[in-house]
């Protein structure tokens, strides 16, 4: 079976992670201890500091230290916030997947619909416009194009709220009961924070789906003509069954797995996206703390966030094998 198999491979992968993240923050320029112990700390505190933080052993007995509290699911302490790595990314994480998930479904309604309509008029506008959208998502940079849109329509057009966050400050923030915050304003019953919520995330989310959009419209236009130049389309054509039923039967449903695939690739892309989109956006997620605590070589933070996204990338892709499994039962064993 391929969820077993995968889901042992995923184990050294994951190991490797572990270890490959620990030295790479080691390498990072600067000192901890210096930055925290201030400006004005004179040597003895800043090697007072360093002691304090464990950073006088040496690296193989920092690494020791360190996956002996990674057992005990302990990811540390972050030096900047004060607060344990797994409390912040806890906080943070719902942001983060309310603004992935909604890019996901926006770049996978846009992408499908653009594909299919290129693969039903291949070589016409709508093949030339799932072309162009193709090549403007992969070429334009998610951050230089979040900068656009905001000096476009905020600065410019004065159209969209001010790029600070999660909820315009006229609002007071929702009680979190899910930590999304446009289900959680709704709960509440306060349609103008609900309506403030979706405000502050169009422009984030046309921006991670336009990078995301490219892959997902190009899978589905790919597989849908190798379908439908297939013997079961015209097998199907030839029976005289109605367009609707030979093109969401006989077509549409054996090319879900390909684009399915593409989908969950998609999602991996935007979650590692997300880092810059957060910040040019002031969004507060796991991705701008995790760029925050880089910059103040906050060790922990970035070993936290590194971990939690490649868990959630073998989480994302066992999840994609089951629902493909579903619809397609050939995709169950690697035969």
């Amino acid at each position: 079976m391929r969820l077993p198999r995968r889901l042992l491979s995923a184990v050294p992968s994951l190991i490797g992670i572990v270890i490959l993240t620990f030295v790479l923050t080691r390498l990072l320029p600067g000192d901890p201890a210096a930055y925290f112990a201030g400006p004005a700390a004179t040597p003895e505190s800043i090697e007072e500091v360093r002691v304090q933080l464990g950073l006088d052993k040496s690296i193989f007995a920092q690494f020791v230290d360190y996956i002996s509290a990674l057992s005990r699911l302990d990811l540390g302490r972050s030096l900047s916030s004060g607060q344990t790595v797994v409390d912040d990314l806890t906080a943070r994480l719902p942001a983060t997947l309310e603004l992935t998930v909604s890019a996901l479904l926006l770049a996978a309604i846009l992408g499908i619909a653009l594909g299919f309509g290129a693969a039903l008029r291949p070589g016409r506008w709508p093949d030339r416009l799932c072309d162009a959208v193709t090549v403007f998502g992969q070429a334009m940079p998610t951050f230089f194009l979040g900068l656009l849109l905001v000096y476009v329509f905020y600065y410019k057009l004065e159209w969209a709220p001010a790029p600070m966050g999660r909820l315009e400050i006229f609002y007071s923030s929702p009680t979190e009961v899910t930590g999304f915050w446009t289900i959680d304003t709704l709960l509440e019953g306060d349609i103008g924070a609900f309506q403030g919520v979706i405000r502050q995330l169009i422009l984030p989310v046309i921006t991670l789906a336009l990078f995301g959009l490219g892959p997902i419209a190009s899978m589905t236009r790919t597989s849908l003509l190798q379908v439908l130049g297939g013997d079961s389309v015209r097998t199907a054509r030839a029976f005289g069954l109605s367009s609707r039923k030979v093109l969401w039967t006989y077509a549409f449903l054996p090319a879900a797995v390909p684009i399915l695939n593409t989908i969950g690739m998609v999602l991996s892309f935007l979650l590692g996206a997300n880092v810059l989109v957060e910040k040019v956006f002031g969004w507060p997620g796991v991705g701008a703390y995790a760029i925050e605590a880089l910059l103040v070589s906050d060790f922990a933070p970035v070993q936290g966030f590194v971990l939690l996204m490649a868990v959630t990338y073998v989480v994302v892709n066992l999840c994609i094998d089951l629902l493909a499994a579903a619809i397609d039962p050939r995709a169950r064993t690697d035969g």
